[in-house]
C-alpha cells in the first residue's frame, strides 16, 4: 500500500513539473490598423442638430486575416446613434493581426472615436 502513495505523488509532482512551461519564450504582437483603410465616421445629421457629443470605445474582434468579425460597444457616448455609427466605420478598417510566436491569430482590440462639434 505505501509503494503505491509514494508512486502517485512521484507521477502528480512529474506531471505539475511538465506542465509549468515558462511563458516567457512565447512572443506577441497586437494588432495593428492600416490606417488607409479606415475611413472617419460621417458625424449622424440628427446627433449634429441635437449637439451630441461623446466618446466611444469600440471591441474589435479581428480575424487572422486581419478583417473585423465582430464589433461591440465597450463604453458608450450615451447616444446611440453616435455608437452605431462608429462602430459601422471601424468594422471598414484593415488590420495586421496579431501574431503568437509569429504565427497570425484572431484577437480583440479596443479602438476609440471622440465625438465633438466644433
Amino acid at each position: 500500500m505505501r509503494q503505491k502513495i509514494i508512486t502517485i505523488s512521484i507521477a502528480i509532482s512529474f506531471l505539475i513539473g511538465a506542465c509549468s512551461t515558462p511563458v516567457s519564450n512565447v512572443i506577441t504582437t497586437r494588432a495593428k490598423t492600416k490606417p488607409s483603410t479606415c475611413g472617419h465616421p460621417r458625424y449622424p445629421r440628427a446627433s449634429l442638430v441635437a449637439n451630441e457629443t461623446g466618446v466611444v470605445d469600440v471591441s474589435l474582434h479581428i480575424s487572422k486575416e486581419g478583417r473585423v468579425i465582430e464589433t461591440k460597444i465597450a463604453s458608450s457616448s450615451g447616444y446611440q446613434r453616435l455608437d452605431s455609427t462608429a462602430a459601422q466605420a471601424m468594422r471598414a478598417c484593415e488590420f495586421v493581426p496579431a501574431t503568437v510566436n509569429g504565427v497570425a491569430v484572431d484577437s480583440w482590440e479596443k479602438l476609440r472615436w471622440i465625438w465633438h462639434t466644433k
